[in-house]
Order: C-alpha cells, then structure tokens, then sequence
C-alpha cells in the first residue's frame, strides 16, 4: 500500500520548526557546550579505534604497546593507560562518549606522511581524541618509534586536566591556609588532606590515611644558580631536607630516595614558566621498611633569591599506584603565588615535556 504524503501550509511550518530545533541541537554538541553528555570511563583508560585487520597484525599491536609502555618510577609495573580496542565499523554510539579515545586511520590514498592531530569535547564533554594518520600500516612503526611519547604525554596531561577539575573547586582549605602562611603560595589539595607539620620554610600535610596514603612536602630553599638545577644536586636537596623533617616509623628511620630509581625533566607552562619535574621512589631507612612513589615540581623565584620544591608521594603497598602518583602530581600544578587566586586548570593543556633524564 502507497502511503502519499500530504504536506499542508501547517505542516510546513511544523516541519520547518522541528529541523530548525534539531539543527540548533545538532550544532550546540559541536561546539563543546553544555548540552554534551560527559565522557565515560574510568581515569587511565583509553578505546583504540582501528580497522579489523589492523587490531589483529603486528602494526596493531606496535601501536597497543606504545599506549601501555610501563610508567617509569612506580614500584609495581604498570602500563601508561588500560587499553580497550574496537573495530572502526563498531565505533558509534555511546562509544564516542569515552574519556579518551586513539582512532588510527589507515589510507595511502589520502595520507603521504605520518600525523598526530588531537582535539578536545569532540563528541562529549571531558574527552581527548587523539587521531593517528598514516600512508601505509608499516609506517606505524615509525609513527610509534618518534612520536609515541608525544602521544603519550598528550594521554598524561589529559589526565592531569581531568584530576585537577576536581581541586579546582573542592580542596583543602586548612592546607592552601598554611601554604598561605608560610609561604605566600596557594595549593589546592584533595579535602581529606588535613593533617600537618610545620618546619623552618617547611610544611608537611597528609591525610594520614591507612589505605592510599597521600603526604605533600613544601619546603623553600635558596637559589644559587643554574647548577642547584641538576638532577643530582635536586637529590642532594630533597634528602638533606626530608631526611631531617621526616622520620620513619623507628628511632633510626628516616625519608631518603631509593638509588637509581628518579628521571628528570623540564615541564614547559604555556606563559614561557620552566618548571623541573623530578620522579622516582622514596623509602625509609633503618628497620621501618616503608617506600613508595614520589613526583616533585622544582621552580625558581628570582626577586626572592629563592627555589620552591613540592611534592607528593604515596604510601599504598602491595596496590597499583599509578592513579594515585597523577592523583596528586595535578595538585602540583596549584601552587601559585596568591595574587593569583584561581587555579587555572586550562593552563595543564598547554604544557610540554623535555626528555626524561
């Protein structure tokens, strides 16, 4: 049976209503507003989006390897991000929706050179798309050998964006009020972080947890140059001062780094700031037998003579702690003079990594 449509003068304008109501909603998610859905997925994941017969070779599984490369300085060996994998001709629906999704397109017709583009709030709010274009499925290789780390870190400092919306409202008003104090800084800290010790131009908090516990050591230190900068002298610095100001659980404990365990690296701001990243394993001397990972952020203050060193370090044994090392290297990024009274989570998006050293 035909069914003829019959469109009258009212049912034109009804028509023309509901396309241009569609059209508005349509265009609306497009430009990363508030009527997107917030994206899914748990804090360290990622959904691989690739053709079938690439998931299943050896290019498909260079590109899985370079996404879960073990993160350096943990005690345990945990990849860069869990990863998911979908076929290109199954990526629709609520998979669009992820936390972070790497989509790898495969097409010498189109692609003469390898490329890494990325994009934010592509299909939901929260999210990173990171696309990989290459000529052929042997250049992935490549790709892999001279970019992953790009893409890599274009992962972390996602991560670190998304950790920090969480401080950027809701922290630790008791800690920032000590950093205020002592130092003229703000911090925003995770609310449970309540707990505290005061030095000379040194302050320790913590939540004193039993499980997942989280400490942050500021301390000023004064600036003699470049060479105050070297990794070997950070070293020197960091367990002269925490090995005084932090005991371990004995009378003949105290904080120290483990050997050969720290990398190195510059962190780039988008305003030009330099700051010196420092990662690697602490533990405890004597017979207290306690250790765990640390990340430290080193800056100079030059009208002050002075070097500023904060860090976090966790104490969660046996257990993952690859959430709760980034958990609390996003803080890091909070400390700010308080003339400055936001934290500006924006500014993580735009930061860059040296080589690690």
């Amino acid at each position: 049976m035909n069914v003829k449509l019959h469109i009258t003068k009212r049912n034109t304008v009804l028509y023309a209503l509901f396309l241009g109501l569609f059209s508005s909603l349509f265009f609306s998610c497009k430009g990363g507003s508030n009527t997107f859905n917030s994206a899914s997925g748990s804090p360290g994941e990622l959904l691989l989006v690739m053709d079938e017969d690439l998931l299943s070779s050896i290019s498909g599984e260079i590109v899985k390897e370079m996404l879960q490369e073990e993160v350096t300085a943990l005690p345990q060996i945990e990849p860069w991000m869990k990863v998911q994998t979908v076929a290109t001709h199954n990526f629709e629906d609520f998979l669009r929706n992820t936390r972070n999704i790497v989509i790898v397109q495969n097409d010498g017709a189109i692609y003469s050179h390898n490329a890494v583009k990325y994009s934010y709030d592509e299909w939901a709010k929260g999210q990173l798309v990171i696309v990989i274009q290459v000529p052929s499925k042997d250049s992935l290789k490549t790709l892999a050998e001279h970019k992953g780390g790009m893409v890599r870190n274009l992962l972390l400092r996602h991560e670190l964006y998304r950790y920090a919306e969480l401080w950027k409202k809701s922290f630790s008003t008791k800690a920032d009020s000590y950093s205020k104090e002592l130092f003229g800084y703000h911090i925003n800290l995770p609310e449970d972080i309540q707990s505290y010790k005061k030095g000379e131009n040194f302050l320790w908090l913590s939540n004193n947890a039993y499980s997942k516990r989280t400490d942050v050591v500021i301390y000023k230190h004064p600036y003699n140059g470049g060479e105050d900068f070297s990794k070997e002298r950070l070293l020197q610095i960091r367990d002269s001062v925490l090995g005084k100001n932090i005991p371990g659980a004995t009378p003949d404990s105290y904080m120290t780094t483990t050997e050969g365990s720290t990398k190195h690296r510059l962190i780039k701001m988008p305003n030009g700031t330099i700051i010196r990243e420092l990662k690697g394993l602490w533990e405890t001397s004597g017979s207290s037998a306690m250790a765990g990972p640390f990340v430290a952020h080193v800056l100079t203050v030059p009208e002050e003579k002075a070097m500023y060193y904060i860090e976090g370090f966790v104490y969660h044994p046996n257990e993952n702690k690859r959430e709760l090392i980034r958990r609390i290297q996003a803080t890091l990024f909070s400390f700010r003079p308080v003339s400055q009274e936001a934290f500006d989570i924006e500014a993580i998006k735009g930061i860059w990594w040296s080589e690690a050293e």
